[in-house]
């Protein structure tokens, strides 16, 4: 039995890609015009989900740029144009529906900040999927980004207890993380959780594939039937 499912949230259950590639863009055309993005550095690290901040600090061309206005500069501008782009993968609705029938929790943990996660949520109606106390990002208080895994030990499971009671147990080993990056499947190794990497997300697909996960789904519908065999 599954005791808890964690998501990633770009790539894994919705696809942010081109949201994320336009308002970087215009990150760059509005501070630094005449720069021009190197394009395949900017997707190899997308693939290997790191946070914004690396992001910007190694694709920026000065290692002393205001790293601050630059991260609240992208945050305003993928807050007003992400939703033109944004759309839930194929069999989102029907995983966390197949989940919540069979009793299991379920989490987010990204790398991605809290209130762009529910903005996305409330506009897609499947906020009620989700409590909100256990969704878990960028500079959420007491965690780091993944694949630290102190998001999991000292931030989500004494949440989980505060939702479902100080005497539910959370065995790592029941617990099943759902992502499509190398940060997702090493956050996994780290807290000992079982992994399920969505082969159709921003990974890189030689080297996730190389970390052998538990699983591999080429569709999040495949999902339920990884938690049924638990």
């Amino acid at each position: 039995m599954t005791d808890l499912v964690i998501f990633d949230f770009d790539g894994t259950m919705f696809d942010t890609r081109a949201a994320i590639e336009h308002a970087a863009a215009l990150t760059f055309s509005t501070l630094l015009p005449s720069y021009e993005i190197p394009r395949d550095k900017a997707r190899r690290l997308m693939a290997s989900g790191v946070g914004l901040s690396e992001t910007f600090r190694a694709l920026h061309p000065d290692e002393t740029f205001d790293e601050d206005t630059w991260v609240a500069t992208y945050r305003q501008l993928y807050t007003t144009h992400e939703g033109k782009f944004t759309k839930p993968f194929p069999g989102l609705q029907e995983v966390l529906e197949g989940l919540k029938a069979r009793g299991i929790p379920i989490a987010i943990v990204s790398n991605k900040v809290v209130p762009a996660i529910r903005t996305t949520l409330e506009r897609m109606n499947l906020s009620g999927y989700f409590h909100e106390t256990l969704i878990i990002g960028d500079r959420t208080p007491g965690s780091e980004k993944k694949p630290d895994p102190t998001s999991y030990t000292e931030v989500l499971v004494p949440r989980f207890k505060r939702v479902h009671g100080d005497g539910v147990a959370l065995d790592p080993a029941k617990v099943l993380m759902v992502g499509d990056t190398i940060a997702d499947l090493e956050y996994a190794r780290n807290i000992g959780a079982k992994v399920c990497w969505c082969r159709f997300g921003q990974g890189d697909r030689e080297e996730c594939g190389s970390f052998q996960p538990d699983y591999t789904v080429d569709s999040l519908s495949e999902v339920l039937d990884i938690v049924a065999k638990q």
